[in-house]
């Protein structure tokens, strides 16, 4: 911030109460902070990053949010609730994060005059043809309606990825003035102490793993049917499931009661990623869809190899046969060959992980997304 120029007065809105999201948010938080801007974050009173959000020179504002389309009661609330946030102090922009987050704070924002940018860390109308349920069709239009008519009052969308730009653009929620990437940063504890279960587990060999929310997004039931037909192979690595969410019961019943259960560990997930990174020789993330998945980001900062999914914003990070290998969704066979190669060979893993390494430095620093983002503000705050 040039000496010359106030503060910012910032208030940052989120739905989600854990995930990438939720660290992104206090990332970004920590980071304008640190530059003497005044940042205030509402969220879910339950958010896992509340603590550190409170730590820092910033507010933090309960919200009775939810995610469902429509939650009509606990919607009302948050509207109200955030009207009253942005009645108590004179703030220059609004930032939304994620779907809900994103029509009531827009919402309110637009209420109150305050410019709005928006978030949408991947659109859930995108997402809904791919879930398979009843209404599916349905709740395409619904979430694509809402975006396009939130979009004509949203001064910027700032997307995770030029995939989800070009959605912005390509499916008429704004126009391409009106859309802007700005990639994620990341800057991992290197110095993180080693997650001690993991470790014990490890063995001899190379133990590769993926830390993840357990929903359908992820591709839980891909990933252990590709580790099924190298077990039945005799080819299985060790691999840890580092997590928790709704899939966690299916994912230990079938350890439970399949082959995996010597060669595979589930572990809850204990509050940073680092320390489960740390014990990790490759990374693998089999997700349906992503906007641009952060745990691959922090992995390659690590020095980590990536087996991911050619989904949506992953291949603007991994580069196939360079940092990592980018298979298909819901294809376990290929998803078992690149997870194989990965585990078989020393130099590969060191070669993809030092590439990922100085791509994440090079193109996903925190500093860099942290310095693009206040641009933004600025601008907004001008022209609001």
């Amino acid at each position: 911030m040039s000496p010359r120029e106030d503060p910012l007065h910032v208030l940052e809105v989120l739905e989600p109460r854990d995930g990438g999201v939720a660290e992104h948010v206090w990332r970004l938080s920590e980071g304008l902070a640190a530059r003497g801007h005044c940042v205030t974050v509402a969220g879910p009173a339950d958010a896992v990053m509340r603590p550190a959000i409170e730590a820092l020179d910033a507010r933090f504002e309960p919200l009775p949010i939810v995610g469902s389309v429509p939650a009509v009661r606990s919607d009302a609330r948050s509207l109200a609730r955030l009207g009253g946030v942005l009645r108590s102090g004179r703030f220059d922009v609004v930032h939304a994060h994620a779907q809900k987050a994103g029509i009531v704070a827009r919402v309110a924002a637009r209420r109150d005059g305050v410019p709005s940018a928006y978030s949408p860390h991947s659109f859930v109308y995108r997402t809904q043809l791919l879930r398979p349920r009843r209404g599916m069709a349905a709740r395409h239009r619904l979430n694509l309606w809402a975006e396009q008519a939130l979009g004509r009052g949203t001064a910027l969308i700032t997307a995770c990825s030029d995939d989800e730009r070009g959605a912005a653009i390509d499916d008429g929620i704004v126009p391409g003035e009106r859309a802007q990437t700005v990639l994620y940063g990341v800057e991992p504890d290197l110095g993180a102490a080693p997650d001690p279960r993991l470790a014990d587990f490890r063995g001899e060999g190379p133990l590769l793993g993926m830390v993840a929310g357990l929903r359908d997004q992820k591709g839980l039931p891909t990933l252990l049917d590709a580790l099924e037909l190298l077990a039945a192979e005799g080819r299985a690595p060790r691999f840890a499931i580092v997590g928790s969410g709704p899939f966690r019961a299916e994912v230990e019943d079938r350890l439970r009661a399949g082959p995996l259960a010597a060669t595979t560990l589930l572990a809850p997930f204990g509050g940073r990623v680092e320390p489960y990174l740390r014990v990790l020789d490759g990374f693998v993330l089999p997700s349906y869809w992503e906007g641009l998945p952060i745990a691959v980001l922090e992995a390659m900062a690590m020095g980590l190899p990536v087996v991911a999914t050619a989904v949506n914003g992953t291949p603007e990070a991994v580069e196939h046969g360079a940092t990592g290998f980018l298979v298909a969704p819901y294809d376990a066979r290929a998803l078992a060959e690149a997870i194989a190669a990965t585990a078989a060979d020393g130099e590969l893993r060191r070669r993809f992980g030092e590439a990922g390494q100085a791509v994440a430095r090079a193109r996903f620093s925190l500093p860099r997304m942290v310095d693009e983002l206040e641009g933004v503000y600025r601008r907004l705050s001008r022209a609001g």
